[in-house]
């Protein structure tokens, strides 16, 4: 899907290996977008001095910023937390451009549902199951 570089957090140690192909230094910044715990820290824990961490995820529970990874405060890290400015226009333009074909993004779909079990699918989704990445629902 465009990354020149992918790696499976189910193999490597991901914060490790960002670091080594950074020469120890860190990215200038971080998304996180699936609003666990586990890859905020970890998307803090890449960042260089000055780095940004924007976090897109929806969470379901408390997050933390764990000291040591947020440097004590001292790294100048920047944490942007939003929820789709303009989500409306934004979500109008991203189906644009999946009904135009633009960007197949079904590699990303793992599991999918009949609009009629959409309770099931975002229970299954929220709560992180059965290696969901992402569900779509079909409408029949």
């Amino acid at each position: 899907m465009g990354a020149d570089i992918t790696l499976d957090f189910r193999k490597v140690d991901v914060v490790s290996e960002i670091l080594k192909l950074t020469g120890g230094r860190g990215v200038d910044a971080s998304i996180e977008a699936l609003g666990l715990q586990s890859t905020f820290e970890n998307a803090l824990r890449v960042l260089k001095p000055g780095g940004t961490l924007s976090s897109l995820g929806v969470y379901s529970g408390d997050i933390t910023i764990p000291l040591d990874a947020f440097s004590a405060g001292l790294g100048d890290h920047r944490i942007i937390t939003s929820l789709c400015p303009g989500g409306k226009e934004r979500m109008r333009r991203l189906m644009q451009v999946i009904e135009t074909e633009r960007l197949d993004l079904g590699p990303m779909v793992t599991h999918r549902y009949p609009l009629e079990q959409i309770v099931e699918a975002y229970d299954l989704f929220s709560h992180q199951r059965d290696g969901v990445l992402k569900v779509a629902l079909e409408v029949s």
